[in-house]
């Protein structure tokens, strides 16, 4: 009987630049509670030409990916090709491995009666090797652990004080007051835990990309003007509830009152949307950043990705984490009224044409 191979969560990938002499990737995947970093480079390949073309093929295909779908040497795919590419990717990387991965972090338990909270996502172990190939056989080479601050995160505890003296007007949570709602019982590992609870409260939790990262604490700030305001419900923002944060104070993630989203405005927009509801969402989308604008608050990465659609059919700005996506809002200009500005008339002109140019925009900063 063939052994079902564990499944991983996908976090991130990095390239060397198209320039280098010296070409190579790394992917990162999560199983279970552990962190692996897989290296890849033509440098550790004997005698496999094969690999080698494959190499070639996922590594322009990542630097696709990190260029914002911008490269004039691909053949032009949609979206749902390339998301299969990728993920082929890391299969083909980290298949030679999961074996080895799996004994390193075997699965926990099942949960029949237990109840997941967000502890028993935080990461315990990160480990990193290379993939080597010899005579076309692919495998990964000594595997490594790394000491990280992950390995120490703690998760019982919620001080409001960190490190650094960041403190925040909001709730402070720890990690196991967090109940997590699996849309999978089976396989509450495979995806991140987004859906969640506090008591009856469900939240939506927006991790951050590390324990104390800047990003997240502008975006609570922010929420802490918005609270301060009083905006009212007909300014449709995205709202705190709390943060979490672990014994050490370190910032995990933010967790949001939820909005019944039924797509993005960047989907919502077609050549047959009505023109009554066209003019309903800009309405929407320019009263409410104005709101903001009066309340001292600012957007930043102004775009329709960042534009709700819920399941009544009104449009809700969310994501007040800074940033700026190309084709929307110029350099220089995110986190400033002038550039919240000048993406609002660009997305005005996106949905009076119905989405045109949808593709213009993607490589983010």
């Amino acid at each position: 009987m063939q052994t079902k191979s564990p499944k991983y969560r996908i976090l991130s990938f990095t390239t060397s630049n198209k320039r280098d002499k010296r070409q190579w990737f790394s992917l990162e995947i999560q199983l279970h509670t552990t962190r692996f970093r897989i290296a890849v480079s033509p440098l550790h390949f004997c005698n496999s030409p094969v690999r080698s073309a494959e190499f070639q093929k996922y590594f322009a295909l990542l630097l696709f990916e990190h260029d914002g779908g911008h490269d004039d040497s691909i053949e032009e795919t949609d979206e749902e090709t390339t998301s299969t590419a990728l993920l082929d990717c890391f299969d083909w990387a980290t298949g030679p491995c999961l074996a080895d991965f799996e004994r390193l972090s075997p699965a926990p338990p099942p949960l029949k009666s237990r109840q997941l909270t967000l502890s028993d996502f935080l990461v315990t172990a990160s480990f990193e090797c290379n993939l080597t190939a010899t005579d076309e056989i692919l495998a990964p080479a000594e595997i490594e652990r790394i000491e990280t601050d992950e390995d120490c995160w703690p998760s019982s505890s919620s001080n409001s004080e960190s490190r650094d003296g960041w403190t925040t007007s909001f709730p402070s949570f720890s990690p196991a007051e967090v109940t997590v709602i699996c849309d999978d019982p089976d396989h509450p590992f495979d995806s991140n835990p987004t859906h969640v609870r506090i008591g009856q409260q469900r939240l939506y939790f927006k991790q951050s990309l590390d324990p104390d990262d800047a990003v997240a604490k502008k975006e609570v700030e922010t929420y802490e003007k918005i609270a301060r305001a009083d905006l009212g419900a007909g300014a449709r923002t995205s709202r705190l509830f709390g943060v979490v944060r672990n014994a050490r104070s370190q910032l995990l993630g933010l967790l949001l009152y939820p909005i019944e989203e039924d797509t993005l405005l960047t989907f919502a927009v077609g050549p047959d949307t009505p023109n009554a509801l066209k003019d309903r969402w800009a309405r929407q989308v320019r009263d409410t950043l104005a709101a903001l604008h009066r309340a001292g608050c600012t957007w930043g990465d102004a775009k329709p990705d960042n534009v709700l659609i819920d399941v009544h059919g009104d449009a809700w700005i969310v994501d007040f984490g800074g940033g700026r996506t190309e084709g929307w809002v110029d350099s220089g200009k995110p986190g400033t009224v002038e550039g919240d500005l000048q993406g609002l008339e660009r997305i005005m002109e996106f949905i009076a044409s119905g989405g045109a140019g949808r593709v213009d925009y993607s490589e983010e900063y």
